[in-house]
C-alpha cells in the first residue's frame, strides 16, 4: 500500500509543543509524498489550544501548498455523555474533516460505559468522519458497540500512530488496536491511518500502523490511506449532516 494522505495532523494552533505552522506540515507531507493532508487541530475546548477565531478564519486558507491539497478541519473532543462537540455548531459546518476524541481535560475517564455512550452519541448525530484514538486505556470502551455504530453511520475508526510508538502515553493502545482491527473486518468498516503529528517531525509516518495492518492480515480495501478520493467521497455525507444543522439539545 502505497501512502498517499494523512488523516489527522496538528500545527501551532494545538498548542502541544509545536510551533510549527500549515506550511511546515505541508513541506513534510511533500516531502513524504503524501497528495492529501488533514490539518485538524484540537477544538477550543482542550486548555491552550485553537480559539473559534482561528477555525472562522480556514474559510480562507489556501487549499493547495507545496502541491500537496489540504483539507481544513477539526479534532474535537466530546465533552459530555450526549455527545456534544467541542466547537460551535456554526462552526462544525464549516469544517471539510471532523475526528472525535477523548482527552482527560475536556472528558474525564469514567467507566466504559459512560466513555462508550459519549462517543456512540457522537457518531450517532452523523456529523463525525473519524473517532480517533479510541486505543487509550485510560478510555475503557466497549468496542464492538463502537465499531458497530461506526458500521451504521459512515464513519472511520483511526489507527493512531503517537498511540502505537513505543513509550507512548496511551498504555498498550496495540491491543486494543488489534481488537477494533479485528471488529473493523467483521463489520466493514473503514479505518484511517493518522499520524497524530504535533508539528511537522512525523507527518506522514505509519511504520507502526502498518506493521499492525500486515500482522493482523487487515483487508487493504478498508484502508483509506492509499485512495484520497475515496477518502473524500466517505467525508461528504458527513459533511453535508454539518451544514444541515442538526443542533445537540442536551449540554
Amino acid at each position: 500500500m502505497k501512502i498517499l494522505l494523512d488523516t489527522h495532523t496538528h500545527t501551532i494552533a494545538s498548542g502541544h509543543w509545536t510551533k510549527d505552522t500549515v506550511t511546515d506540515l505541508a513541506k513534510a507531507a511533500a516531502r513524504r509524498g503524501l497528495e492529501l493532508l488533514a490539518v485538524t487541530d484540537h477544538s477550543p475546548s482542550v486548555p491552550g489550544a485553537a480559539t473559534e477565531n482561528y477555525f472562522r478564519a480556514l474559510r480562507h486558507t489556501p487549499r493547495n501548498r507545496c502541491g500537496v491539497q489540504l483539507l481544513f478541519g477539526v479534532e474535537a473532543d466530546v465533552v459530555n455523555a450526549h455527545g456534544k462537540l467541542g466547537l460551535s455548531d456554526a462552526l462544525l459546518a464549516e469544517m471539510e474533516i471532523v475526528i472525535v476524541s477523548q482527552h482527560p481535560p475536556c472528558f474525564p475517564p469514567a467507566s466504559a460505559e459512560e466513555n462508550t455512550a459519549a462517543l456512540l452519541a457522537a457518531v450517532r448525530s452523523g456529523r463525525v468522519d473519524i473517532v480517533g484514538h479510541p486505543d487509550d486505556e485510560k478510555y475503557p470502551l466497549h468496542a464492538e458497540e463502537l465499531v458497530r455504530a461506526c458500521a451504521e453511520h459512515g464513519t472511520m475508526i483511526e489507527m493512531n500512530e503517537a498511540s502505537l510508538r513505543p513509550g507512548g502515553y496511551r498504555g498498550n493502545a496495540k491491543a486494543r488496536d488489534a481488537e477494533l482491527l479485528a471488529l473493523c473486518r467483521r463489520h466493514d468498516v473503514y479505518v484511517a491511518l493518522g499520524s497524530d503529528s504535533h508539528g511537522a517531525a512525523h507527518v506522514g509516518e505509519f511504520t507502526f500502523g502498518t506493521a499492525l495492518l500486515r500482522e493482523t492480515g487487515f483487508p487493504a480495501e478498508l484502508v483509506v490511506n492509499d485512495r484520497p478520493e475515496l477518502f473524500q467521497s466517505i467525508l461528504l455525507a458527513h459533511a453535508a449532516r454539518r451544514r444541515a444543522g442538526c443542533p445537540f439539545e442536551k449540554n
